[in-house]
């Protein structure tokens, strides 16, 4: 009896040490200390990147300085956009600075500073990058944007503008320059990267605020509503009408056929399908602050992203819901959160 209890203890543990090799096997290496998470950009000041685990366990503050060995991003660092090479590009606009780090370990690996001029946005397509730079405030005809080699990193050449070059997004073929900042202006400019020159100008309402694509459609949210402009034909196929009370909306984001918009300190939501966008809030939080409610603001993979710059001068916090609106994780962050990327 005790020899059979022995053989079939021996074959149970066989049995549950090859699963747990072949789970072992199935699971993906992480990609680095920073992979499964997400990065919060935080504007400064001096900027700084905090990154959260996906499940909750970690909030790393300032992982840049912490594995670049106290190096800095720069003042006023707007935006992180990636490159197909599992590469990150931090631009800085006070310094004029895109530093370059490896995505997922956030060491440095390289910088730009040429070419560059209040630098706000950028985009890869086909291994180069598109940034837009606003240089002076003053004035719109010094607006362009730059196209830099991303295997040499050298300028390849400067796309002037006569207006304002905000937000640059792509569908893969087509590059969308947001002619509007600061819920000032109106447009949008294409650029054709195979000539790097501008193929098209796109009317829009007047305020754009938030540009976003969604199944070979260009949605464009606006003082009076979101007009929806067909890729092919570049031609307006309907505006979706704004209630008057939150005029001004912005941060527009589409996830699973829903328009997602923020006024305040609320969040709406609208199905694609409606032809009149919603003004009942669909998540409200709490804020003190005057300039720096809904600073940033982003919806991924079925949650909802927040965050609040308080005063400027103190940390500011962000909070993550689900789309049933419950408030799943609060943290601090740094100074000026304003962008969610996800690793």
């Amino acid at each position: 009896m005790k020899t059979f209890f022995r053989i079939y203890l021996l074959f149970a543990l066989l049995i549950l040490t090859a699963c747990s090799n072949d789970d072992d096997v199935n699971m993906p290496a992480p990609k680095g200390e920073f992979d499964s998470g997400t990065l919060v950009l935080n504007e400064g000041g001096i900027g700084s990147v905090t990154f959260i685990s996906n499940d909750y366990s970690r909030v790393d503050q300032q992982i840049y300085n912490s594995v670049n060995s106290g190096e800095d991003l720069g003042q006023f660092v707007q935006s992180i956009f990636f490159d197909d090479n599992n590469r990150a590009y931090i631009i800085s606009n006070g310094s004029n600075l895109i530093t370059i780090v490896k995505r997922f370990t956030f060491e440095k690996v390289g910088e730009i500073t040429a070419n560059l001029d209040v630098p706000r946005y950028g985009t890869v397509v086909d291994g180069k990058a598109y940034v837009t730079n606003q240089a002076s405030f003053t004035t719109n005809a010094d607006d362009f944007v730059s196209v830099i080699d991303l295997d040499t990193l050298e300028t390849e050449t400067i796309i002037a503008f006569d207006v304002v070059v905000e937000h640059i997004i792509s569908d893969g073929t087509k590059l969308y320059v947001q002619n509007s900042a600061f819920g000032f202006g109106s447009g949008i400019s294409v650029i054709d990267p195979s000539t790097n020159t501008i193929e098209a100008e796109l009317d829009t309402g007047e305020a754009l605020q938030s540009i976003s694509i969604n199944a070979n459609t260009l949605y464009a949210l606006h003082a009076t509503g979101i007009d929806a402009i067909d890729l092919v034909s570049q031609e307006l196929i309907t505006t979706k009408s704004l209630p008057s009370e939150i005029s001004g909306a912005k941060n527009l984001r589409i996830s699973n056929g829903v328009l997602y918009y923020t006024f305040a300190n609320s969040v709406y939501q609208t199905p694609l399908s409606e032809t009149v966008l919603s003004s009942d809030p669909f998540i409200s939080y709490d804020s003190d602050s005057e300039f720096g409610t809904m600073y940033g603001f982003e919806v991924n993979e079925s949650l909802i992203y927040l965050a609040d710059a308080t005063d400027f001068a103190s940390n500011g916090f962000v909070e993550i819901y689900d789309l049933d609106g419950n408030l799943v994780f609060e943290t601090d962050v740094g100074l000026g959160p304003n962008g969610f990327y996800f690793n």
